[in-house]
C-alpha cells in the first residue's frame, strides 16, 4: 500500500489557488497519481478546469435542496474529470483546496 499524501492550498481570495491547484493536480494525474480534490470555497470553483465545466454544485447546496447531508449519495457529490481526477465541492466557509494524492 502506498502512502497517502495530502496537499492544501490556502490564502486570501484572488491569488490563484484554484488555478494553481488544478494545474498541479492535473500534472500529478499525468504521472499516474490518483487524485481527489475537495474544494472548500463558497464559490465552488476549485474543480472547474478539471471538470471542463462551470462550477459544480456544492455539498452544502445539494443538502439544502433535499433536506440534509444524510440524504445525499456519493454519486450526487463526487464528479470525475480530467484523467480520472475525483472532485467534490463542499461549499464551506473556508478559502482552501484540499487534495489527496495516492
Amino acid at each position: 500500500m502506498s502512502d497517502l499524501r495530502q496537499i492544501a492550498f490556502y490564502g486570501k481570495g484572488g491569488i490563484g489557488k484554484s488555478t494553481t491547484s488544478q494545474n498541479t493536480l492535473a500534472a500529478l494525474a499525468e504521472l499516474g497519481q490518483r487524485i481527489l480534490i475537495v474544494g472548500c470555497d463558497p464559490k465552488a470553483d476549485s474543480t472547474r478546469l478539471i471538470l471542463h465545466a462551470k462550477a459544480q454544485n456544492s455539498v452544502l447546496q445539494m443538502a439544502a435542496e433535499i433536506g440534509s447531508v444524510e440524504d445525499l449519495e456519493v454519486d450526487d457529490v463526487l464528479k470525475v474529470g480530467y484523467r480520472g481526477i475525483r472532485c467534490v465541492e463542499s461549499g464551506g466557509p473556508g478559502l482552501c483546496i484540499l487534495a489527496s494524492v495516492n
